[in-house]
């Protein structure tokens, strides 16, 4: 069709322009995702570079496609290779971010929801090994700084529930409740009704796909009062909260707040550099 056509050019256009901004490029980054949905895989890839003028960041998607197959560092590699040089990516010219965001491989279940592969974990195991058999070698990756403060405060959330039981009860019950509204509100039209009458803001759903999701989801609830919420709840024929509880969500997100608004800082798109990053956790560090 005539649609289709011009669909093909523009992308082709699309193309041989971004090919040649790369080449010109002293310096470029990348970042690789695969990710898991309905039991298919795919890999997606950006690359980033500054512009020399005016010193702004430029992106742009590069691939994304499905990867099939065990998420191996051979298979890994060689659709990374492929890719790469497509664009005339070399190790001269960039080097690889991985964005690692869930340490699971596969999903078994076809439930809809999204697993992340641990890039960085397969990636440096099988990178050494190959570099002395003279195969197929990535340019150098690093692991995502967002990521790994991202994991640091939500192994140590972990670990201190795992040694207070009591915090870790009331944890529980607080966060299942809280599901429990999300659930509603996102699926019913008659709970997302009953929502407005209450709150002029509607509640954030969590995302596994998306830092921060939860922290922003819980202060969303507590931006209303308790009776608001449970008044709610009523409505919506499930467990009120208590007093307690609601006190818990209010103190956890008051303690997660400075590394929500550092990861906010260093996932952002358009001011984060590598000038940001030692500074922002010097502030987080002191808080």
């Amino acid at each position: 069709t005539t649609f289709a056509k011009e669909l093909d050019r523009n992308y082709t256009a699309m193309e041989i322009e971004l090919k040649k901004t790369i080449d010109e490029q002293q310096y470029v980054s990348t970042t690789a995702d695969i990710w898991t949905a309905h039991n298919k895989s795919f890999l997606g890839v950006t690359v980033h570079w500054i512009n020399s003028e005016t010193l702004q960041r430029n992106k742009a998607a590069i691939a994304c496609r499905r990867f099939r197959g065990r998420h191996t560092y051979d298979a890994i590699a060689s659709e990374l290779e492929d890719i790469f040089s497509q664009y005339g990516l070399t190790a001269e010219k960039e080097y690889q971010q991985v964005e690692s965001v869930e340490d699971e491989e596969e999903v078994e279940e076809d439930d809809g929801e999204v697993a992340f592969t641990d890039l960085h974990s397969v990636l440096a195991g099988g990178y050494d090994e190959d570099a002395q058999q003279g195969m197929c070698v990535l340019p150098a990756h690093y692991r995502c700084a967002a990521h790994t403060l991202n994991l640091i405060a939500t192994n140590e959330i972990d670990k201190w529930l795992a040694s207070n039981p009591e915090s870790r009860a009331v944890y529980r019950s607080s966060t299942a409740k809280c599901s429990a509204l999300w659930t509603k509100a996102s699926r019913s039209t008659v709970a997302s009704e009953c929502l407005e009458k209450i709150s002029e803001r509607k509640l954030i759903v969590p995302s596994v796909t998306r830092w921060n999701s939860f922290y922003d989801a819980y202060v969303r609830i507590i931006e209303m009062q308790l009776t608001d919420i449970n008044n709610l709840c009523t409505q919506l024929q499930i467990k009120c909260m208590n007093e307690r509880e609601y006190q818990f969500l209010k103190k956890y997100c008051s303690i997660l707040k400075p590394f929500s608004i550092a990861l906010d800082i260093l996932q952002g798109e358009e001011t984060c550099f590598y000038g940001t990053l030692q500074p922002t956790l010097e502030v987080l560090m002191a808080k």
